[in-house]
């Protein structure tokens, strides 16, 4: 909810750079895959997404998504190697790029985090419309914002503990705004 694809499509249209997102990739190893073979990417158990977000519990939550992206790191590794040797710059998106997985890749890559301040989580949140329908709409809105919520503060601590670039998102920013302030920095680390 913070507008990590939104601002790669952007960014993407303007360099004319690829783009991949992280979640398609967890998505397609999920559809060629099965629960007893890859549960990390199955634990939903069949539940609709809502039902899911109101069954589980905040713990059940956050270690679900957890094993899930440790279990899709090595496959993202190993598209970055691809991608940073290759001729074809992309850019690659999302929210399994996990701050200590991102400070150890090696060559021609550069990274940034989108840190938006927790209000502006809540916010988009609950303007979203993906509870409806579902059997406690608060219950699943409350907890995948509490989920949501840990994990920005999360990504916010290790960026500013590793010292990785970032851009703070606050209520009001448009997505070129955004846009541009990433491509200062890119412009910044590549030397360009």
């Amino acid at each position: 909810m913070v507008g990590k694809t939104t601002i790669s499509r952007i960014i993407s249209a303007r360099l004319q750079y690829g783009l991949i997102s992280t979640d398609d990739i967890g998505a397609g190893i999920a559809a060629v895959t099965d629960p007893s073979s890859h549960p990390a990417f199955h634990y939903m158990e069949n539940l609709d997404y809502r039902e899911y977000y109101i069954k589980k519990n905040i713990s059940e939550l956050i270690l679900d998504i957890n094993k899930q992206h440790q279990e899709l790191w090595p496959a993202l590794l190993k598209l970055f190697e691809n991608h940073s040797t290759w001729d074809s710059e992309t850019i690659i998106e999302g929210w399994a790029l996990r701050p200590p997985y991102v400070s150890n890749l090696t060559g021609d890559i550069s990274g940034i985090f989108l840190l938006p301040e927790d209000s502006l989580i809540e916010k988009r949140i609950r303007a979203n419309t993906f509870s409806i329908a579902s059997s406690d709409p608060e219950k699943m809105i409350q907890n995948y914002l509490e989920r949501s919520l840990w994990y920005n503060r999360l990504i916010r601590d290790q960026v500013i503990q590793i010292g990785l670039n970032k851009i703070s998102i606050y209520e009001g920013m448009e997505p070129n705004c955004i846009a541009d302030e990433c491509m200062k920095k890119l412009m910044i680390d590549k030397n360009l």
